[in-house]
C-alpha cells in the first residue's frame, strides 16, 4: 500500500456545515455538518475518485504542493492522505464468461470494483496480509487533525480573526449609521411637533376677523 497526499480546500458552508473540494480533482467535493465528518468524508471521497480514475484506465493527477495552492479568504488548505495500491497499470486479461460473471457478482456483494476484487484475490494468493488497523492510533490522529483544522478555521473566520474583526467593525459602522439616522429623524419629528404647537398657540391668540 502507498500513502499519497492531496490538498483539499475547506471552508464554512452557508448552511452552517462545512465543505471541501480538491483543486487537483474538480469533480471531487464533500459536504458535512461538522469538521470530523468532513475529514472522514474527504478521505472516502478522494479514495473513491482515485479508484474510478484507475478503473477507467486513466492516470491519477499529480498532487499540487500545498505551497502552490492559491487561497481566498475563509478557505483553509488541508492535506488529505489516503492509502492506495501502487500507481495503477492497466492490463488486459482473459477470463471465461461465467467466471467473469461470478467475479463481478462477488465484487458487487463486497462493495468492491472488479479491479479491487482481483487485486485482493492476488494478494491473498500470494500470502500477503495487511497489518491490522490500529484504531486507537487512528482515533488519536483524527482528533489531532480535527483540533488543528478547528484552530485554522477559527484563525481564518473566527471572532478573533482579521475577518471577524473586520466584520465587527462593519457592524459597528452600520449600527452607528442607523443610530445617527434615527437621531436625525427623532430631532426632525420633535421640531415638527414644536412648530405645530407654536402654530396652534398662535391661532388661539389671533383676534377674530372683524364682523362684516
Amino acid at each position: 500500500m502507498t500513502t499519497i497526499l492531496f490538498v483539499a480546500l475547506a471552508s464554512a458552508d452557508a448552511t452552517g456545515g462545512y465543505r471541501a473540494s480538491f483543486p487537483d480533482l474538480p469533480d471531487c467535493a464533500v459536504q458535512a455538518p461538522d469538521l470530523a465528518q468532513l475529514l472522514l468524508g474527504a478521505r472516502e471521497t478522494l479514495s473513491a475518485q482515485l479508484q474510478r480514475i484507475a478503473d477507467a484506465g486513466e492516470t491519477w493527477p499529480k498532487p499540487t504542493p500545498i505551497e502552490q495552492i492559491a487561497l481566498t479568504p475563509g478557505v483553509i488548505p488541508v492535506l488529505v492522505d489516503v492509502s492506495v495500491e501502487d500507481t495503477p497499470v492497466r492490463v488486459n486479461i482473459s477470463l471465461g464468461e461465467r467466471l467473469l460473471q461470478r467475479l463481478d457478482a462477488a465484487a458487487q456483494a463486497k462493495g468492491m470494483t472488479r479491479s479491487g476484487f482481483i487485486a485482493q484475490a492476488v494478494r491473498v494468493s500470494l500470502g500477503e496480509r495487511g497489518a491490522a488497523p490500529d484504531f486507537d492510533a487512528a482515533t488519536r490522529r483524527l482528533q489531532d487533525e480535527l483540533r488543528s483544522l478547528v484552530r485554522k478555521v477559527n484563525d481564518s473566520v473566527g471572532p478573533n480573526s482579521a475577518f471577524g474583526r473586520r466584520m465587527a467593525e462593519l457592524d459597528d459602522q452600520i449600527y452607528e449609521g442607523v443610530r445617527n439616522a434615527a437621531d436625525s429623524v427623532s430631532a426632525a419629528m420633535a421640531r415638527r411637533r414644536e412648530a405645530n404647537r407654536a402654530a396652534a398657540e398662535a391661532a388661539r391668540h389671533e383676534p377674530p376677523p372683524p364682523a362684516a
